[in-house]
């Protein structure tokens, strides 16, 4: 399984790579369909990786981290003005945290993460409401964040291709992203992004969570 570690560590000196996928593209279906994941992971993912790599080159943008997401988000941040970097930059940090939170083997949250997430949220369910609560409050396109705030979790959401390594009013790091953009779900479920959530909370593999933390 592609885990985030593998993310991380990446040599610095490649270009900015969409890594194999832990499941085939039709495994999470009929939760997700084949098509959505088809359009979502070949086209989306696809095109902010090509025009975050095209922009890097064109501004000759470097950086001495290690790790795609480490290099990715030091480039966005030393970059941020140009809007080119800062979107698909973005784009492309933000779709290899989804697609690695996503499973088709759901279990449910080890012990350890279930008592974060009851000293939270109060229990599971809640965290569930207060999630789904935030992804539907999202203005527009954006993306609903669980955040490990030292030790405590929290939840957020940004706009665009926003995410809580560069936009200043998330707290701590993302453990689990949820993309509210209509490409995720109009294809299955319209304009209906409540039903995409529920959804989604049927497919989160937390034990990707649990080693974000």
């Amino acid at each position: 399984m592609m885990k985030l570690m593998s993310i991380l560590t990446e040599g610095k000196q490649q270009d900015f790579k969409r890594l194999p996928l832990a499941y085939k593209l039709s495994a999470l279906n009929p939760i997700i369909d084949t098509a959505t994941m088809e359009e979502h992971y070949k086209k989306h993912f696809k095109g902010y990786t090509d025009k975050f790599n095209a922009a890097c080159k064109e501004f000759k943008c470097t950086s001495d981290k290690h790790g795609l997401i480490e290099r990715a988000v030091d480039i966005c941040k030393r970059y941020h003005k140009k809007d080119v970097i800062r979107n698909n930059a973005g784009g492309y940090i933000n779709h290899l945290l989804y697609f690695e939170n996503l499973t088709p083997d759901y279990k449910a949250p080890s012990v350890k993460l279930s008592a974060m997430i009851n000293d939270a949220f109060g229990s599971l369910t809640e965290f569930k409401e207060q999630f789904k609560q935030a992804g539907l409050d999202q203005f527009g396109s954006g993306w609903t964040w669980l955040c490990n705030n030292n030790g405590k979790l929290e939840i957020y959401c940004t706009a665009n291709q926003d995410n809580p390594y560069t936009d200043s009013t998330c707290k701590g790091i993302p453990v689990l992203g949820m993309d509210v953009w209509e490409h995720a779900y109009y294809l299955k479920h319209r304009s209906k992004r409540g039903s995409y959530i529920n959804d989604f909370f049927r497919v989160i593999d937390w034990q990707v969570v649990e080693d974000r933390l």
